[in-house]
């Protein structure tokens, strides 16, 4: 039993143990694959539609720092040394277009047609600087206005709008790779409580079950530790230790009870003639008529072999000797079958009351003065009831 209870527990363990580590790698794999979507979705983002859109912000204000610089130059009429410190910084800027426009074209998803014309409308417009830079450089303003009203602003206006566009459809698409990544990081959280869940159920299913094999187990141990494994009726243990406590609660309270010390009588003839099966059989048929034939507050014990013990708590000497002898009476008229065979028994027994005990005397002198009447029993004859003496 003891085995049976440490493989249980080995059982639990180890199950408990399959599960954690289970759960621990579907938690680990659930954790990093939403950090990979969340890596991947961040660095689309920053790669594709964010950068995208920066360029597009970025590009959109060098020319209009572009546009300022040409107007500055035309209205104040720029010298010589003004104009040459305009030209490199619409140079410089016109560096920087350049840059985010390469950005653009490399990280724009959209189509790549918005692409083609935006640079197609860079170029004529940075065609038109140039007609105004040489008309400032020959100090012919008016032209170089004229120019700026006439062919920069409207050439100027289709590349903010072609610029609008592709920003318009770089936010789309971000917005599009982040309501991509929550739906996966949902699909993700979602299977992630799924496996919890089952994890859950399946650790509940397993503990339960072994805790109901662990209790099955104590139930038994609790049963063979209080019980005698043939007849089923309380061990010489257990019976003891009961008539301990009655004879200790009848001191205490001066209660009565009596107690019968039981023996099968020829039982090493029955088991020599018939077989130690034949002999089980009796052993087991005597104790079914006991339980049937006793109240339900007496207890029938057996103490060893063919020896039974009857206690009968808050009996008197002459109740307990007229069920005991009601139960003599059914042993004798009955006949058990077993194999074909006709088996007779008869029992002998011994029967004392705590009234006759004094104070002083406990279990040992109530075992001896049973054990006495038993004796005299089988000396009369055997299949009779005698009285202890005091």
């Amino acid at each position: 039993m003891n085995r049976q209870r440490k493989h249980a527990v080995l059982y639990i363990l180890v199950a408990g143990f399959l599960i954690a580590f289970v759960g621990v790698v579907l938690f680990v794999w659930i954790y990093f694959s939403s950090m990979r979507e969340m890596h991947q979705t961040t660095r689309k983002l920053y790669e594709q539609p964010y950068a995208v859109a920066n360029a597009a912000l970025a590009l959109e204000a060098n020319l209009y720092q572009i546009r300022g610089s040409l107007l500055y130059a035309s209205l104040i009429q720029a010298d010589r040394l003004q104009l040459a410190a305009t030209v490199a910084f619409i140079e410089a800027r016109e560096q920087l277009v350049q840059q985010k426009l390469a950005v653009i074209t490399h990280s724009y998803s959209g189509e790549q047609q918005q692409v083609a014309q935006l640079k197609q409308a860079l170029a004529q417009l940075s065609q038109v600087r140039d007609q105004i830079s040489q008309a400032l450089k020959t100090a012919r303003y008016a032209e170089a206005n004229h120019l700026i009203e006439t062919r920069w602003i409207p050439r100027f206006s289709e590349v903010a709008r072609l610029n609008e566009l592709v920003l318009k459809t770089a936010n789309q698409r971000a917005t599009q790779y982040v309501s991509e990544s929550q739906q996966r990081l949902e699909k993700h959280t979602t299977h992630g409580l799924m496996y919890a869940a089952l994890l859950l159920g399946l650790f509940l299913v397993v503990g339960v079950f072994v805790a109901w094999r662990i209790y099955q187990l104590h139930v038994e141990a609790d049963k063979f530790a209080f019980t005698d494994f043939l007849t089923g009726i309380a061990n010489r243990r257990h019976f003891i230790h009961e008539l301990e406590s009655e004879i200790r609660r009848s001191q205490r309270y001066g209660s009565v009870f009596a107690f019968a010390m039981v023996d099968i009588d020829h039982f090493k003839k029955i088991n020599d003639q018939y077989g130690h099966h034949a002999g089980d059989l009796i052993l087991q048929n005597f104790c079914l008529r006991c339980v049937s034939a006793l109240r339900t507050s007496d207890m029938v014990g057996r103490l060893g072999g063919e020896e039974f013990g009857i206690l009968m708590p808050m009996t008197d000497l002459h109740e307990a000797a007229r069920v005991i002898e009601r139960l003599r009476s059914e042993i004798d008229h009955s006949v058990m079958s077993d194999h074909g065979e006709h088996i007779h028994y008869t029992a002998s027994f011994g029967l004392v009351s705590t009234s006759q005990l004094s104070d002083q005397q406990g279990l040992a002198h109530l075992m001896k003065m049973a054990d006495a009447a038993l004796y005299a029993a089988k000396q009369q004859g055997r299949n009779r009831v005698f009285l202890a003496n005091h």
